[in-house]
Protein backbone atom coordinates (compact mmCIF):
# COMPACT_ATOMS: atom_id res chain seq x y z
CA UNK A 1 0.00 0.00 0.00
CA UNK A 2 1.35 3.44 -0.89
CA UNK A 3 1.71 6.34 1.52
CA UNK A 4 -1.52 8.02 0.42
CA UNK A 5 -3.42 4.78 0.92
CA UNK A 6 -2.00 4.38 4.42
CA UNK A 7 -3.00 7.94 5.31
CA UNK A 8 -6.52 7.32 4.01
CA UNK A 9 -6.95 4.17 6.12
CA UNK A 10 -5.63 5.98 9.18
CA UNK A 11 -8.01 8.90 8.55
CA UNK A 12 -10.94 6.50 8.25
CA UNK A 13 -10.03 4.90 11.58
CA UNK A 14 -9.81 8.31 13.25
CA UNK A 15 -13.25 9.26 11.93
CA UNK A 16 -14.77 5.94 13.07
CA UNK A 17 -13.13 6.31 16.48
CA UNK A 18 -14.44 9.85 16.86
CA UNK A 19 -17.98 8.74 16.02
CA UNK A 20 -17.86 5.70 18.33
CA UNK A 21 -16.46 7.73 21.21
CA UNK A 22 -19.75 9.67 21.32
CA UNK A 23 -21.88 6.57 21.87
CA UNK A 24 -23.13 5.11 25.17
CA UNK A 25 -21.36 2.09 26.64
CA UNK A 26 -24.23 -0.29 25.90
CA UNK A 27 -24.00 0.48 22.18
CA UNK A 28 -20.23 0.05 22.19
CA UNK A 29 -20.52 -3.37 23.81
CA UNK A 30 -22.83 -4.43 20.99
CA UNK A 31 -20.64 -2.90 18.28
CA UNK A 32 -17.67 -4.98 19.43
CA UNK A 33 -19.38 -7.82 17.58
CA UNK A 34 -19.51 -5.96 14.26
CA UNK A 35 -15.98 -6.89 13.20
CA UNK A 36 -12.53 -7.76 14.51
CA UNK A 37 -11.42 -4.28 13.51
CA UNK A 38 -14.09 -2.61 15.65
CA UNK A 39 -13.42 -5.02 18.51
CA UNK A 40 -9.74 -4.05 18.48
CA UNK A 41 -10.47 -0.35 18.13
CA UNK A 42 -13.03 -0.21 20.97
CA UNK A 43 -10.71 -2.24 23.23
CA UNK A 44 -7.72 0.07 22.78
CA UNK A 45 -6.66 2.09 25.88
CA UNK A 46 -6.51 5.23 23.71
CA UNK A 47 -10.17 4.81 22.76
CA UNK A 48 -11.18 4.11 26.39
CA UNK A 49 -9.55 7.37 27.48
CA UNK A 50 -11.05 9.32 24.57
CA UNK A 51 -14.53 7.96 25.37
CA UNK A 52 -14.12 8.76 29.10
CA UNK A 53 -12.99 12.34 28.51
CA UNK A 54 -15.92 12.95 26.18
CA UNK A 55 -18.37 11.33 28.62
CA UNK A 56 -17.19 13.57 31.47
CA UNK A 57 -18.32 16.59 29.46
CA UNK A 58 -21.60 15.02 28.37
CA UNK A 59 -24.47 15.42 30.82
CA UNK A 60 -26.27 12.46 29.21
CA UNK A 61 -23.39 10.18 30.26
CA UNK A 62 -24.04 10.88 33.94
CA UNK A 63 -26.14 8.17 35.60
CA UNK A 64 -27.53 7.61 39.09
CA UNK A 65 -26.50 4.32 40.69
CA UNK A 66 -28.86 3.43 43.57
CA UNK A 67 -27.66 1.59 46.63
CA UNK A 68 -30.49 -0.89 46.34
CA UNK A 69 -29.86 -4.63 46.03
CA UNK A 70 -33.01 -5.13 43.97
CA UNK A 71 -32.03 -2.51 41.39
CA UNK A 72 -28.41 -3.44 40.81
CA UNK A 73 -27.24 -5.64 37.95
CA UNK A 74 -24.77 -7.74 39.93
CA UNK A 75 -21.83 -9.40 38.19
CA UNK A 76 -22.81 -12.85 39.50
CA UNK A 77 -25.63 -14.75 41.14
CA UNK A 78 -26.90 -15.21 43.77
CA UNK A 79 -26.89 -11.59 44.86
CA UNK A 80 -25.28 -10.67 48.20
CA UNK A 81 -27.56 -9.85 51.07
CA UNK A 82 -25.37 -7.17 52.57
CA UNK A 83 -23.21 -4.63 50.82
CA UNK A 84 -22.15 -1.01 50.91
CA UNK A 85 -21.06 1.37 48.18
CA UNK A 86 -18.22 3.64 49.19
CA UNK A 87 -17.38 5.81 46.22
CA UNK A 88 -17.33 6.20 42.43
CA UNK A 89 -14.68 7.60 40.12
CA UNK A 90 -14.31 7.42 36.32
CA UNK A 91 -17.24 5.01 36.13
CA UNK A 92 -15.70 2.61 38.67
CA UNK A 93 -17.45 1.76 41.94
CA UNK A 94 -15.86 0.56 45.17
CA UNK A 95 -18.15 -1.82 47.07
CA UNK A 96 -17.85 -3.93 50.21
CA UNK A 97 -19.74 -7.20 49.97
CA UNK A 98 -20.72 -9.74 52.59
CA UNK A 99 -22.24 -13.18 52.12
CA UNK A 100 -20.83 -13.26 48.60
CA UNK A 101 -20.48 -16.62 46.80
CA UNK A 102 -17.14 -18.41 47.34
CA UNK A 103 -15.94 -15.91 49.95
CA UNK A 104 -16.17 -16.58 53.69
CA UNK A 105 -15.37 -13.01 54.73
CA UNK A 106 -16.20 -9.52 53.55
CA UNK A 107 -14.48 -8.48 50.34
CA UNK A 108 -13.85 -5.28 48.42
CA UNK A 109 -14.98 -5.27 44.82
CA UNK A 110 -14.09 -2.78 42.09
CA UNK A 111 -16.96 -2.77 39.64
CA UNK A 112 -17.90 -1.04 36.41
CA UNK A 113 -21.73 -0.96 36.39
CA UNK A 114 -21.79 0.05 32.71
CA UNK A 115 -19.87 -2.98 31.43
CA UNK A 116 -20.64 -5.26 34.43
CA UNK A 117 -16.97 -6.14 34.71
CA UNK A 118 -15.55 -6.47 38.21
CA UNK A 119 -12.51 -7.64 40.11
CA UNK A 120 -11.96 -8.63 43.73
CA UNK A 121 -9.37 -6.40 45.39
CA UNK A 122 -6.53 -7.68 47.61
CA UNK A 123 -7.22 -8.18 51.30
CA UNK A 124 -6.39 -5.31 53.61
CA UNK A 125 -4.38 -5.76 56.79
CA UNK A 126 -7.16 -4.22 58.86
CA UNK A 127 -10.43 -6.13 59.18
CA UNK A 128 -13.41 -5.11 57.04
CA UNK A 129 -15.88 -5.98 59.80
CA UNK A 130 -16.00 -2.30 60.82
CA UNK A 131 -16.61 0.65 58.53
CA UNK A 132 -13.93 2.92 57.20
CA UNK A 133 -13.78 5.98 55.02
CA UNK A 134 -12.65 5.16 51.49
CA UNK A 135 -11.59 7.26 48.55
CA UNK A 136 -10.92 6.28 44.94
CA UNK A 137 -8.90 8.43 42.55
CA UNK A 138 -6.51 8.51 39.61
CA UNK A 139 -2.81 9.37 39.95
CA UNK A 140 -1.69 10.93 36.67
CA UNK A 141 1.96 10.82 37.76
CA UNK A 142 2.06 7.01 37.90
CA UNK A 143 -0.89 6.43 35.54
CA UNK A 144 -2.58 4.34 38.21
CA UNK A 145 -5.81 4.26 40.19
CA UNK A 146 -5.39 4.36 43.96
CA UNK A 147 -7.66 3.68 46.93
CA UNK A 148 -7.18 5.26 50.35
CA UNK A 149 -8.68 3.63 53.45
CA UNK A 150 -8.72 5.45 56.77
CA UNK A 151 -10.37 4.67 60.11
CA UNK A 152 -11.35 6.65 63.20
CA UNK A 153 -8.04 5.74 64.88
CA UNK A 154 -6.17 7.54 62.07
CA UNK A 155 -4.79 4.29 60.62
CA UNK A 156 -4.30 4.61 56.86
CA UNK A 157 -3.70 2.14 54.07
CA UNK A 158 -3.31 2.86 50.38
CA UNK A 159 -3.71 0.51 47.43
CA UNK A 160 -2.12 1.27 44.07
CA UNK A 161 -3.96 -1.11 41.75
CA UNK A 162 -0.85 -1.83 39.68
CA UNK A 163 1.06 -2.94 42.80
CA UNK A 164 -1.65 -5.38 43.86
CA UNK A 165 -1.12 -4.89 47.61
CA UNK A 166 -2.10 -2.52 50.40
CA UNK A 167 0.54 -0.45 52.15
CA UNK A 168 0.41 1.32 55.51
CA UNK A 169 0.94 5.07 55.64
CA UNK A 170 2.77 6.14 58.79
CA UNK A 171 3.30 9.81 58.01
CA UNK A 172 0.02 11.04 59.46
CA UNK A 173 0.49 14.40 61.26
CA UNK A 174 0.31 14.25 65.03
CA UNK A 175 -3.11 14.94 66.47
CA UNK A 176 -5.02 14.26 63.26
CA UNK A 177 -8.14 12.14 63.70
CA UNK A 178 -10.36 11.90 60.64
CA UNK A 179 -14.09 12.32 61.04
CA UNK A 180 -16.14 9.35 59.88
CA UNK A 181 -19.23 11.42 59.18
CA UNK A 182 -22.67 10.22 60.20
CA UNK A 183 -23.65 10.92 56.61
CA UNK A 184 -21.29 8.10 55.51
CA UNK A 185 -19.89 10.16 52.65
CA UNK A 186 -16.70 9.13 50.88
CA UNK A 187 -13.37 10.97 50.83
CA UNK A 188 -13.59 13.76 48.27
CA UNK A 189 -11.06 13.43 45.44
CA UNK A 190 -10.14 16.74 43.79
CA UNK A 191 -6.92 17.92 42.07
CA UNK A 192 -5.05 14.68 42.74
CA UNK A 193 -5.78 14.67 46.48
CA UNK A 194 -8.26 13.20 48.94
CA UNK A 195 -9.97 15.53 51.40
CA UNK A 196 -11.76 15.06 54.70
CA UNK A 197 -12.69 16.85 57.91
CA UNK A 198 -10.83 16.38 61.16
CA UNK A 199 -12.29 16.48 64.66
CA UNK A 200 -9.17 18.14 66.10
CA UNK A 201 -9.38 21.08 63.71
CA UNK A 202 -11.96 23.88 63.70
CA UNK A 203 -10.96 26.09 60.77
CA UNK A 204 -9.26 23.76 58.25
CA UNK A 205 -9.76 20.48 56.41
CA UNK A 206 -7.16 17.83 55.60
CA UNK A 207 -5.82 17.02 52.13
CA UNK A 208 -3.67 14.06 51.08
CA UNK A 209 -1.88 13.98 47.73
CA UNK A 210 -1.86 10.50 46.20
CA UNK A 211 1.19 11.13 44.02
CA UNK A 212 3.70 12.20 46.69
CA UNK A 213 1.66 11.18 49.78
CA UNK A 214 1.97 14.59 51.43
CA UNK A 215 -0.63 15.91 53.87
CA UNK A 216 -1.85 19.48 53.84
CA UNK A 217 -4.49 21.77 55.32
CA UNK A 218 -7.01 23.97 53.53
CA UNK A 219 -8.75 26.82 55.38
CA UNK A 220 -12.52 26.44 55.63
CA UNK A 221 -14.73 29.24 54.28
CA UNK A 222 -15.54 32.17 56.50
CA UNK A 223 -18.70 31.46 58.43
CA UNK A 224 -18.12 27.71 58.66
CA UNK A 225 -16.77 26.39 61.92
CA UNK A 226 -16.56 22.69 62.70
CA UNK A 227 -18.85 21.68 65.54
CA UNK A 228 -19.45 17.98 66.09
CA UNK A 229 -22.71 17.14 67.83
CA UNK A 230 -26.19 15.80 67.06
CA UNK A 231 -27.40 19.22 65.91
CA UNK A 232 -24.63 19.88 63.41
CA UNK A 233 -23.40 17.75 60.52
CA UNK A 234 -20.51 18.77 58.27
CA UNK A 235 -18.99 17.15 55.21
CA UNK A 236 -16.71 17.43 52.19
CA UNK A 237 -17.71 16.61 48.63
CA UNK A 238 -16.75 17.23 44.98
CA UNK A 239 -18.97 18.89 42.37
CA UNK A 240 -17.86 19.37 38.76
CA UNK A 241 -14.27 18.66 39.79
CA UNK A 242 -14.33 21.37 42.48
CA UNK A 243 -13.97 20.95 46.22
CA UNK A 244 -17.10 21.60 48.30
CA UNK A 245 -17.90 21.75 52.01
CA UNK A 246 -21.36 21.72 53.52
CA UNK A 247 -23.05 21.92 56.89
CA UNK A 248 -26.48 21.25 58.34
CA UNK A 249 -27.48 23.01 61.57
CA UNK A 250 -30.66 22.01 63.39
CA UNK A 251 -32.53 24.44 65.59
CA UNK A 252 -36.10 23.96 66.83
CA UNK A 253 -36.75 21.30 64.21
CA UNK A 254 -35.59 23.46 61.29
CA UNK A 255 -32.60 22.29 59.24
CA UNK A 256 -30.39 24.98 57.71
CA UNK A 257 -28.20 23.60 54.94
CA UNK A 258 -25.26 25.61 53.57
CA UNK A 259 -23.01 24.69 50.65
CA UNK A 260 -19.68 26.32 49.72
CA UNK A 261 -17.55 25.63 46.63
CA UNK A 262 -13.82 26.35 46.15
CA UNK A 263 -13.69 28.14 42.81
CA UNK A 264 -9.90 28.11 42.43
CA UNK A 265 -8.09 25.22 44.13
CA UNK A 266 -4.75 27.05 44.00
CA UNK A 267 -6.29 30.08 45.71
CA UNK A 268 -7.47 28.71 49.04
CA UNK A 269 -9.44 31.87 49.87
CA UNK A 270 -11.70 31.53 46.81
CA UNK A 271 -14.60 29.90 48.68
CA UNK A 272 -18.01 30.92 47.42
CA UNK A 273 -21.27 30.12 49.19
CA UNK A 274 -23.45 28.48 46.57
CA UNK A 275 -26.70 28.65 48.53
CA UNK A 276 -28.44 28.35 51.90
CA UNK A 277 -31.75 26.50 52.18
CA UNK A 278 -34.03 25.54 55.04
CA UNK A 279 -36.39 22.62 55.58
CA UNK A 280 -37.39 19.87 57.98
CA UNK A 281 -35.41 16.99 56.42
CA UNK A 282 -32.14 18.42 55.14
CA UNK A 283 -29.57 15.97 56.48
CA UNK A 284 -28.11 16.31 53.01
CA UNK A 285 -25.14 15.35 50.89
CA UNK A 286 -24.55 17.16 47.58
CA UNK A 287 -24.24 14.59 44.79
CA UNK A 288 -24.31 16.43 41.46
CA UNK A 289 -24.44 19.94 40.00
CA UNK A 290 -26.75 20.52 37.04
CA UNK A 291 -25.94 22.87 34.16
CA UNK A 292 -28.46 25.43 35.46
CA UNK A 293 -26.70 25.61 38.82
CA UNK A 294 -29.11 23.43 40.77
CA UNK A 295 -27.61 20.73 42.97
CA UNK A 296 -28.88 17.19 43.48
CA UNK A 297 -29.08 16.48 47.20
CA UNK A 298 -29.39 13.14 48.93
CA UNK A 299 -31.55 13.68 52.02
CA UNK A 300 -32.44 11.36 54.86
CA UNK A 301 -36.03 10.13 54.94
CA UNK A 302 -37.72 8.11 57.68
CA UNK A 303 -39.87 6.15 55.21
CA UNK A 304 -37.51 5.60 52.26
CA UNK A 305 -34.13 5.73 53.99
CA UNK A 306 -32.98 8.41 51.58
CA UNK A 307 -34.53 10.60 48.91
CA UNK A 308 -33.03 12.75 46.17
CA UNK A 309 -34.12 16.35 45.80
CA UNK A 310 -33.05 19.39 43.79
CA UNK A 311 -31.76 22.33 45.80
CA UNK A 312 -34.55 24.62 44.52
CA UNK A 313 -37.38 22.13 44.90
CA UNK A 314 -39.02 20.87 48.08
CA UNK A 315 -40.56 17.75 46.53
CA UNK A 316 -38.56 14.58 46.00
CA UNK A 317 -37.23 13.63 42.59
CA UNK A 318 -36.61 9.98 43.40
CA UNK A 319 -37.76 7.54 44.64
CA UNK A 320 -41.36 8.48 44.03
CA UNK A 321 -42.77 5.79 46.32
CA UNK A 322 -41.97 4.41 49.77
CA UNK A 323 -42.11 0.96 48.15
CA UNK A 324 -38.71 1.77 46.57
CA UNK A 325 -36.51 2.25 49.66
CA UNK A 326 -32.86 3.21 49.08
CA UNK A 327 -30.01 3.97 51.46
CA UNK A 328 -27.76 5.94 49.16
CA UNK A 329 -26.87 6.55 45.55
CA UNK A 330 -24.04 7.89 43.43
CA UNK A 331 -23.85 9.86 40.23
CA UNK A 332 -21.29 8.20 37.98
CA UNK A 333 -19.90 8.64 34.47
CA UNK A 334 -20.34 5.85 31.96
CA UNK A 335 -16.96 4.42 30.99
CA UNK A 336 -15.33 1.49 29.22
CA UNK A 337 -12.58 1.10 31.82
CA UNK A 338 -12.02 -2.56 32.69
CA UNK A 339 -11.39 -3.18 36.42
CA UNK A 340 -9.73 -6.49 35.52
CA UNK A 341 -7.07 -4.73 33.48
CA UNK A 342 -6.30 -2.30 36.31
CA UNK A 343 -5.67 -4.75 39.16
Amino acid sequence: MDVDGTKEVHLQEEIIMDILSRLPVLSLLRFKCVSKCWMTLISEPYFTLKHLNRAKNNKHSQKILPEDVRKLDWPSNPRPWRFRMYCCYDGLVLIKLRDYPQYARAILLLWNPSTRESTVLPRTEFSLTKDYSFGLGYDSTSDDYKILKIDDAARCEILALKSGSWRKIDKLPAGVFPVLSDTEDSLAFVHGAFHWLDSSLEKTLISFSISNEVYGEIPLPEGMSLVFNMNCINGVSALEGMLCVYSTHIRRGIHTFKLWILKDYDFKESWNRLFTIQGTDLYSIPKYKFSDGEVLLRCRDLECGSVFKASKESSRLWPQSVSEPIQDGFVYTESMISPRLLA
